[in-house]
């Protein structure tokens, strides 16, 4: 995908209300609209087998959440042996994108909440695109899969020329390319990948806390912690969700 073009273009929808007060999203994927988190273990523990190195839970894969796909294969063998070579690990990936594309999808599943809120955000005139660390190919198919692609107006992916979260390069393209302003977009996601990238672009954050730890998210000083996805209808208008640490 080339990052100097749109993405993706979704359907016009009528005009936003001026009194919204976030009526531009940037959402993060895995993980805030999407939990893949088993077939990336899945894949993940059949590329270590091949290694000889112990399965991992996948409790413990959520927390390298955002890291992207080498970044996470780094962590998965730092956790189970001898660390890689960078050469070694270059090599590794190829086998291990094969098969995460293989299993992709097989048991992932849209957060609850999610699709009635993307429906109602859409209705109410937001306008909303994408930013991951996940590669082009898989994150389409999420998209076409749970059919969601059709809310999103843009979509940053991770093998773009613009550099990965959390530096901002993405998320300041997808402002420019939404037109929008950045004290009237918000960013939204679930790991602190994705609250420093906001921080970095100058924008607030809302970090989704799906496991509903409270602690784990508010810790993290994200602008806005939001218990349950939908809460993200009432932020946009304007309602106070959980602030902790805003912008100076």
């Amino acid at each position: 995908m080339d990052a100097q073009a749109p993405a993706r273009t979704a359907p016009p929808r009528r005009v936003t209300s001026r009194f919204m007060r976030y009526p531009h999203l940037i959402l993060d994927l895995n993980g805030t609209l999407v939990d893949t988190f088993e077939d990336l273990t899945v894949a993940l523990n059949e590329t270590l087998d091949e290694h000889g190195r112990h399965p991992l839970e996948v409790e413990l894969v959520r927390q390298w959440s955002g890291l992207g796909l080498r970044g996470l294969l780094r962590s998965a063998f730092c956790s189970t042996g001898p660390t890689l070579t960078d050469l070694e690990l270059s090599e590794v990936l190829l086998s291990f994108r094969d098969r995460y594309a293989r299993h992709l999808g097989t048991k992932a599943y849209l957060y609850p909440g999610v699709l009635a809120t993307l429906v109602t955000l859409a209705d109410s005139g937001v306008h909303m695109s994408l930013l991951t660390n996940k590669p082009q190919a898989p994150s389409l198919k999420l998209l076409e899969q749970f059919g969601i692609a059709r809310f999103f107006d843009y979509m940053v992916a991770g093998e773009d020329k613009l550099r990965r979260k959390p530096d901002p390069s993405g998320l300041l393209q997808l402002i420019e390319w939404m037109q929008a302003r950045p004290d009237a977009t918000l960013m939204v996601g679930s790991t602190r990948i994705d609250l420093e990238t906001a921080r970095h672009a100058g924008i607030r954050c809302a970090l989704v806390d799906h496991a509903q730890s409270g602690l784990y998210v508010r810790g993290m000083g994200a602008d806005f912690a939001l218990d349950r996805f939908e809460m993200l209808v009432s932020l946009t208008r304007g309602a106070e969700v959980s602030p902790a640490h805003p912008l100076q």
